[in-house]
């Protein structure tokens, strides 16, 4: 991300979902759906967690996992900070209530604060 390389992260949608919060083996060969670069405070803006980490080599390294090896800010999207909340709904479903706002009010096992 242009401007910001020290608060930009690559984040990436995987073909995952659960009502657990992930583990390095639930997500085991769960594919890329999209991936973009974002500002590190969208994992607080969208109410999710760092919860642990997988090594990327597990699944083939950064290529295998988004179709190519380059984080580079001219490649691939950049993302407001609940684009992937958006796309995970769109691919998922909603699975919280709308009111009072969908990025306050979740079930439990997603509530991050």
């Amino acid at each position: 991300m242009p401007g910001a390389p020290n608060r930009s992260i690559a984040v990436a949608l995987l073909d995952w979902c659960e009502p657990q919060p992930p583990t390095a083996a639930s997500i085991a060969g769960a594919g890329v759906l999209d991936w973009g670069h974002a500002h590190v405070k969208t994992v607080r803006e969208s109410g999710g967690a760092l919860v642990g980490h997988r090594p990327l080599e597990l699944d083939g390294g950064l290529a295998g996992l988004i179709g190519g090896d380059d984080l580079d800010p001219m490649v691939g999207s950049t993302w407001g900070y609940l684009f992937i909340e958006d796309l995970a709904h769109a691919r998922f479903g909603r699975h919280f209530p709308e009111e009072p706002l969908v990025a306050l009010e979740r079930p439990p096992v997603l509530d991050a604060r």
